[in-house]
């Protein structure tokens, strides 16, 4: 008796069938023992421990199947969906260098350690593949500053870049983003991208020692193929942020 009361727990536990009790029948009647206690005819005799083992073998492997399929479907949901290619740096100077040209209007805020209040100015901008950038000032007070190629001309004044390579670093972070130009950047500066496309920031840390001691970091901005904003942190903690606008075709 004390053998069917252990098969009882064993088939409640393992199993999961809830067997409230197990009999010992007749032995009498075989075929009613059949009908009426089919569990005691698995328990019984050499037979019918292999039936029993053979039907909790099934049962556990099909536990085991089961418990596999779970894990596989757990697996499946933690994978994240697919999704469309992240916005990355080639992707940004592919679709800035498209505008081959373009004018837009600007409005430059100087903020000065030792001023209160920043200096702001505004005017308008064009630029021309590949090295072309005419900054015109309106604001306040008329100013026109023309970079072509490596000579920056300023109120009938020329001046090579390349003997004020801080200076030069400064012109290519601009011209270079407007035209997509990322050869221009990389000869001054580390890139890094954060954002996605409709709102994007391209960090540029400088690499000469030159460009370091004047340039903390520049900071540009934009959506898409436009750029919003440049802004300029010198290591002596004055700034420079250009908001640029309305840009458009010629």
């Amino acid at each position: 008796m004390a053998n069917l009361e252990a098969l009882r727990r064993l088939l409640n536990n393992r199993l999961k069938m809830p067997i409230l009790h197990v009999a010992k029948p007749s032995l009498a009647d075989p075929e009613t023992s059949r009908s009426r206690y089919p569990f005691y005819v698995l328990t019984s005799g050499r037979a019918g421990k292999n039936v029993l083992k053979s039907f909790a073998d099934q049962r556990a492997v099909r536990a085991g199947t089961w418990a596999l399929l779970a894990l596989m479907a757990l697996g499946v949901m933690l994978v994240p969906p697919a999704q469309a290619s992240e916005w990355n740096m080639d992707q940004l100077m592919q679709s800035l260098a498209q505008a081959k040209s373009g004018r837009a209007s600007f409005v430059e805020k100087k903020f000065i350690t030792m001023l209160e209040k920043p200096i702001e100015s505004s005017g308008r901008l064009r630029f021309i593949a590949p090295d072309t950038l005419e900054m015109h000032t309106l604001k306040p007070k008329t100013e026109l500053m023309l970079v072509q190629g490596d000579t920056l001309t300023m109120d009938h004044h020329e001046i090579q870049l390349s003997d004020h390579p801080e200076l030069l670093a400064f012109i290519d972070s601009i011209r270079g983003t407007l035209t997509g130009n990322r050869q221009m950047l990389d000869q001054f500066f580390s890139l890094s991208l954060e954002g996605s496309e409709d709102n994007w920031t391209l960090t540029m840390l400088p690499k000469q020692k030159k460009v370091a001691e004047v340039i903390q970091h520049i900071l540009v901005s934009g959506s898409g193929k436009s750029v919003t904003s440049i802004d300029i942190l010198k290591t002596n903690h004055d700034r420079s942020l250009i908001s640029i606008n309305k840009a458009a075709a010629p």
